[in-house]
């Protein structure tokens, strides 16, 4: 369920927003004032340098296709973790058949990976660590940052996959050294279905395309967002988006975290008494993501 001002936000915008740089009309203007607001957003929310850094997608899984993608190549060499998604496992393994060295993190029982594994599989070839900030099946966290720090030391490009994160967990893009962050709206960040997108740092060069601006040029626009942003933008569902940040803003990212852990606990407490049932995860730390699907 998403909160009043989410379900407002997207019924006014279906009432009198039009297609966003697509004219010079009241509607057009409004939609994109619209979107640039939620892009302004989501840039302060997770400490962007600038709003053109964030893009829009469709969810995160559309996200994380367009990074590995569009900046992984044949004959580098990438590292990543077994806690992945198959947003991410599965174009890595798709560019693996194209000849790209792919190195998966082991975790152990508990679920958790070990951060010196990080730094021993890099070498001279590597291009990239991918990796997801909590766990979608066990709600076990990895420390981006330091993974990001790294990802830093050796010169390499962090992909981080917040799917489970974004609006749960405070995340500083810039001092946890992320050069893509990953994120859906629907989850933490209380949007509507449809909704997601990237931030990308600045200088990081991501191959993709397909807007309809600057029609007489030959080649795609190379500014940020256009140069990731194919078509017309989900304009209605960016509206709820950007209400779903807002009402996080305001109610307190802590306090709604804590909240949904304390129904998460209640939970574990209740099914793990329950002869037969078997409990993946570490349960021993109180620093969990609360998984919501």
């Amino acid at each position: 369920k998403k909160p009043q001002c989410v379900i407002e936000a997207v019924s006014a915008a279906m009432c009198f927003m039009g297609n966003a740089g697509r004219g010079a009309h009241a509607a057009s203007l409004d939609a994109s004032r619209s979107i640039y607001g939620t892009r302004q957003s989501l840039a302060e929310f997770f400490h962007a340098e600038n709003p053109k850094q964030i893009v829009f997608t469709n969810n995160s899984t559309e996200s994380l296709n367009i990074a590995i993608k569009g900046t992984i190549r044949p004959g580098v060499h990438v590292i990543t973790t077994e806690m992945e998604h198959n947003s991410v496992l599965r174009p890595l393994y798709e560019m693996e058949e194209r000849g790209v060295e792919l190195t998966i993190i082991p975790a152990d029982k508990r679920g958790m990976v070990d951060y010196d594994d990080f730094a021993k599989a890099v070498r001279s070839n590597t291009k990239a660590i991918i990796c997801t900030h909590a766990s979608n099946l066990t709600g076990n966290k990895v420390d981006i940052k330091k993974v990001g720090e790294i990802a830093k030391k050796s010169g390499l490009l962090f992909v981080v996959d917040a799917s489970q994160t974004a609006g749960v967990y405070p995340i500083d893009v810039q001092d946890m050294n992320i050069d893509i962050l990953c994120f859906t709206g629907h989850k933490g960040l209380l949007g509507p279905q449809g909704t997601g997108g990237m931030y990308v740092r600045s200088g990081v060069e991501v191959k993709s395309g397909g807007s309809g601006v600057l029609t007489y040029s030959k080649h795609h626009p190379l500014e940020m967002p256009t140069a990731l942003e194919a078509g017309t933008l989900n304009g209605h569902g960016i509206a709820g988006l950007g209400a779903g940040v807002e009402y996080i803003r305001r109610t307190g990212i802590d306090k709604i975290r804590e909240t949904e852990l304390s129904h998460m606990w209640k939970f574990y407490n209740g099914v793990k008494k329950i002869p037969g049932v078997k409990i993946y995860g570490d349960f021993d730390t109180e620093d969990r993501c609360p998984i919501v699907t």
